[in-house]
């Protein structure tokens, strides 16, 4: 058994009885905020529950393939915010799947935090809070989804992993291990990616959706940040982006089109840390990437108001992309890249 008897005893006991039900996820859904969900919502659907699965905004178009995403209910348009309430406010149980801070909802961060349903959080991040009633929390895990098939057996009902759950698990697992190449992947990673495949998980298929489809804009996008955008700074240690307004107009962007992007510096050798901006109408946003013993995520929670993973984090600025660089740079001499 991966956790402790007495939490899944108790998870058990309240997954006994059909309910309604309600999962929930960070903003700026990614592979595993929404595999991890997803799967989770097809398997507790299985168990008789009524589901409903609400995410703060809209997901990334190039997730939108990911089976049950068209059902998924978007809490930041005034229509979906009125059904996603209703929805909470009949709720007897709330999962709060790959979070572990209420910030990280955003405005439904408060509905969240006021809900008079029982809360369950199933999160792999550091630094937990404690808004919920019942937490399985554990940094040793590579990905949400695989704790939630770890905790799906620990009740003794891997049986009931179909192979649209383990698609949808496995999406979680391969995106936040980098597809086993970052070095939170772990043998447990492969036990559980090795139970998916069993259960029906096609790697090839996930791998071709993830990595290998893009619009012709998207790669010329990726072309030209990596030839025109690119700096390096700190003996070459620290690789960067800073992406403006009018390049992600010009380049026609979606939501999503920017993802992995920033791990693309690591293929310089020597580089230990990369960071992607991308200025927004009110803000900056920030990805984060490290190596080693490079710390992003408390550089990220020190500077940036975000956080995240040692070496894979998030953050903002409300500041001018001008000004954000230069924070950036001021920031960086904190960090020790000699380990």
């Amino acid at each position: 058994m991966k956790f402790l008897p007495a939490h899944i005893a108790q998870l058990k006991d309240i997954l006994a009885v059909p309910k309604n039900v309600v999962i929930v996820t960070h903003r700026n859904p990614d592979g595993d905020a929404l595999g991890s969900s997803l799967g989770f919502k097809f398997f507790l659907e299985k168990l008789g529950h009524e589901v409903s699965f609400i995410s703060p905004n809209a997901y990334t178009v190039n997730l939108k393939w990911i089976k049950g995403t068209d059902g998924i209910m978007v809490y930041e348009n005034s229509i979906g915010k009125k059904m996603c309430d209703a929805k909470i406010k009949s709720a007897d149980l709330i999962f709060c799947l790959d979070f572990n801070a209420l910030s990280r909802l955003e405005n439904l961060g408060e509905v969240i935090k006021s809900a008079a349903a029982y809360k369950v959080m199933i999160d792999h991040h550091q630094q937990p809070e404690s808004f919920a009633d019942l937490a399985f929390s554990d940094t040793g895990y590579c990905a949400t989804a695989e704790m939630v098939y770890d905790i799906i057996a620990d009740m003794g009902q891997a049986e009931l992993v179909d192979a649209q759950i383990a698609e949808c698990l496995y999406v979680g697992l391969a995106t936040d291990n980098g597809f086993f190449q970052f070095n939170n992947t772990t043998s447990n990673a492969h036990l559980v990616a090795a139970a998916l495949v069993a259960k029906g998980a096609k790697p090839d298929y996930v791998s071709e959706k993830v990595n290998n489809i893009f619009r012709e804009t998207r790669l010329r996008f990726f072309g030209y940040c990596l030839n025109e955008k690119l700096k390096l700074v700190k003996n070459n240690q620290v690789a960067y982006m800073m992406v403006t307004q009018a390049e992600i107009k010009k380049f026609n962007l979606q939501s999503g089109d920017s993802e992995g992007l920033v791990n693309y510096p690591f293929k310089i050798e020597g580089v230990k840390m990369c960071a992607y901006f991308s200025e927004e109408p009110d803000k900056v946003k920030i990805s984060f990437r490290s190596r080693g013993e490079v710390d992003v995520n408390t550089f990220a929670r020190s500077f940036f108001d975000g956080g995240g993973h040692r070496n894979a984090a998030g953050g903002m600025s409300t500041a001018t992309l001008a000004n954000t660089e230069k924070k950036f740079l001021e920031s960086l001499e904190s960090m020790d890249f000699s380990k």
